[in-house]
């Protein structure tokens, strides 16, 4: 396989898994489409046409110079260290055709709010109105923009670039698959309170090996023994949302979220609305969703070398 192919595999492994559905991602593509056509001819010559073919903005092939990829180098932070990880791997012998990331860098980095729009539509199939979910969303989406705009983005695009280090990155497509997993094993499992939320992640291998690292599955608001009720799960869609949706959670019939992690202020309102928080950990269920991923380029005979937090575990039978 090469770059551009492993990428694709991605984008597409990301689609089957989204919560919104793919008929509904590829009329979100063909909207974009009639809106790029609409445009003047200036305004054409500025846009990004990489919109057009790749759903998940915050993903993006950083650096390709054409070669096979037969040893990737994938971690869920890559930065300019990890860059000359590779490099130092290839002067030891081992030679890194690809470094793959999970957080986005360069212009995935900039376009991360670009995803957030996901987040409405695992709300909506949970019980909640669309409307409801969209304006309280909206303003955390533009937070993000603004918050994201100052950010040095392509410090290690730059450093792949000058040693040759082909880089990319998947962020949402990782995000769905694990959000695809947690949805369907709480759908099985059923719990009926929190504690046996946090039993049935447990059985997740990633988030297994996460409790021997002391960044295991934890509760942030309720116990063990409150009611689960109607459980979302919060794991996709760029970053976290948006802490007025407690109230609306709680309004909607949701008991508990899933999420891969939250601030203090969010906590403290979903307390205050009785929403329980369990929080399964943040790369820890990266590693997941990047393993789902990974365990493709492994079939096609692709060697993985994990790096910067990634509990690689592999489902390759």
């Amino acid at each position: 396989m090469n770059v551009k192919e492993i990428f694709e595999l991605a984008i597409q492994k990301g689609i089957d898994s989204d919560p919104r559905g793919r008929s509904k991602v590829e009329k979100e593509m063909e909207k974009r489409k009639k809106q790029y056509e609409e445009l003047s001819e200036k305004k054409k010559k500025e846009f990004d046409t990489e919109k057009l073919k790749n759903p998940y903005l915050d993903s993006a092939i950083h650096y390709d110079n054409g070669q096979e990829v037969k040893r990737v180098l994938v971690g869920i932070d890559i930065g300019v260290e990890e860059i000359l990880l590779a490099k130092e791997l290839e002067r030891q012998g081992k030679k890194i055709d690809l470094v793959i990331g999970h957080h986005p860098e360069g212009r995935a980095l900039a376009n991360l709010h670009e995803v957030m729009d996901i987040q409405t539509d695992v709300l909506v199939r949970a019980g909640m109105p669309g409307n409801i979910a969209e304006k309280v969303l909206a303003d955390r989406i533009d937070e993000v923009s603004r918050t994201i705009a100052p950010i040095n983005h392509y410090k290690p695009v730059d450093a792949a670039k000058i040693l040759d280090v082909p880089f990319m990155n998947f962020h949402t497509p990782a995000d769905n698959s694990v959000w695809k997993l947690v949805d369907e094993l709480i759908e099985e499992k059923t719990p009926e309170t929190v504690g046996e939320v946090i039993d049935a992640l447990k059985e997740v291998p990633e988030y297994a090996e996460a409790v021997k690292l002391d960044a295991g599955p934890v509760i942030f608001s309720g116990s063990e023994k409150s009611r689960a009720g109607k459980v979302v799960i919060g794991m996709t869609g760029g970053t976290g949302g948006s802490e007025k949706i407690y109230e609306a959670m709680s309004h909607y019939g949701i008991g508990t979220e899933i999420s891969m992690h939250l601030n203090e202020k969010g906590r403290d309102e979903a307390a205050k609305h009785y929403v329980n928080i369990v929080i399964a950990g943040h790369i820890s269920s990266d590693s997941v969703g990047m393993n789902l991923i990974l365990d493709e380029l492994e079939k096609a005979g692709i060697e993985i070398i994990p790096c910067s937090g990634l509990i690689r575990v592999s489902r390759v039978k």
